[in-house]
């Protein structure tokens, strides 16, 4: 008998499972017709193209969000470098109109004082009127060239406002001129200039702590 390779499969049992075509061999490649090859080819390329495509946008996008965000970090630090030099230029601002305003202060009161220094202890004693009534006598202590212009005003109000205590006035070369010193029976007041300007240079402190720290 011949042993050559039979055409024909009478032989075969087509019930079993089998991973190859009739025809075919197990293991052999099957051979795929050039259309269907060309059209295989063709969508991989589409899907490798689109893939590509989508790679790129994504890498894109990652890029502009890089960007934006290193933009908006140089944004950011510079609005930071702003408003602390805002702040400085505030402060110094708020410092320069503190000190112009108390030396302002200081130039307008010296001045008053010197023009009228009888009207700044007149204004101190019209603000202890009400405590001064009922008391038998008023001691008032000045500057040595003030004695008499302020004795004659201080006379005037009195009589004035109805307050019959009797005035005294002495002469203190220690009191500054527009300074005074008022005691009566029960209790006393005291006009210092310097400790006025001190009071009202710590009342701004408080209330402007960073303002006065380059006077």
């Amino acid at each position: 008998m011949s042993t050559a390779r039979s055409a024909f499969t009478f032989g075969r049992d087509f019930t079993k499972a089998g991973s190859g075509l009739p025809f075919i061999e197990p293991g052999q490649r099957v051979p795929v017709p050039y259309p269907e090859h060309a059209r295989l080819v063709e969508e991989a390329r589409q899907a490798a193209y689109q893939q590509g495509i989508e790679e790129g946008r994504q890498m894109q996008a990652n890029h502009e969000q890089i960007r934006i965000a290193n933009g908006l970090d140089a944004i950011n630090a510079r609005l930071e470098i702003a408003t602390i030099e805002m702040r400085r230029l505030e402060e110094t601002a708020r410092s320069e109109a503190l000190a112009f305003a108390m030396l302002f202060a200081r130039k307008i009161a010296g001045r008053l004082i010197e023009t009228a220094p009888v009207g700044a202890i007149e204004a101190t004693a019209r603000a202890i009127f009400n405590d001064l009534r009922g008391s038998p006598h008023v001691a008032v202590r000045v500057a040595p060239d003030l004695v008499d212009p302020c004795k004659e005003r201080l006379m005037g109000l009195l009589k004035e406002n109805g307050i019959e205590s009797r005035l005294f006035v002495f002469p203190d070369p220690e009191i500054a001129l527009g300074d005074c010193r008022i005691e009566w029976s029960d209790g006393g007041i005291v006009r210092d200039r310097n400790r006025l300007e001190n009071l009202v240079e710590t009342s701004a402190k408080m209330l402007f702590p960073d303002a006065g720290d380059d006077n």
